[in-house]
């Protein structure tokens, strides 16, 4: 399992109450569980990343977005200025203004190379989509975009290695 330098401070049960009436969908219990332990952060290692059980490599992660709203819960000042910047919220408006990403798909974290990672909340599926600076016009070409990663997202996050395996 990944280590995690948190940017914000564990998500309280006001937050999870605020979030998942925002996200119009259950949200699964396993990323929640996440919040109320993270609330996101960067991984940390030489090179996160996501591989299946083929030991393929599928994704590089490199920050988990947070759900706070309140500046305060920065536990890191560094990160004051850029705070709102990485929660689910504002990241999922983008990937469904600028990608046209279906409104039960939230963005959860951001990878190396225009890699995002999000939840589809109909299925708990975890997906990996990446951008590669390609006009993306419809919900359709979105979909055509996108690799499945995981079930869910426990089996999503114990598959992150903070380093490189030992077979590369």
């Amino acid at each position: 399992m990944p280590h995690i330098d948190p940017i914000a401070k564990p998500a309280d049960e006001r937050e999870i109450k605020a979030f998942k009436a925002w996200a119009k969908y259950p949200v699964p219990d396993d990323y929640l569980a996440f919040l109320r332990e993270y609330n996101g952060g960067y991984l940390a290692g030489d090179s996160p990343c996501f591989y299946n059980k083929d030991n393929h490599r599928l994704a590089s992660i490199t920050t988990f977005m947070h759900i706070s709203e309140v500046v305060d819960k920065c536990i890191n000042k560094i990160f004051e200025k850029n705070f709102f910047f990485y929660t689910v919220k504002f990241e999922t408006g983008n990937i469904q203004d600028d990608y046209f990403a279906p409104d039960h798909y939230i963005k959860i974290a951001d990878g190396a190379e225009h890699e995002h990672v999000v939840i589809n909340l109909k299925t708990g599926h975890v997906i990996g989509f990446t951008d590669d600076n390609r006009e993306i016009e419809t919900a359709e070409e979105f979909l055509e975009e996108c690799s499945f990663l995981a079930d869910n997202f426990d089996s999503f996050f114990s598959q992150i290695a903070d380093d490189l395996p030992d077979w590369l």
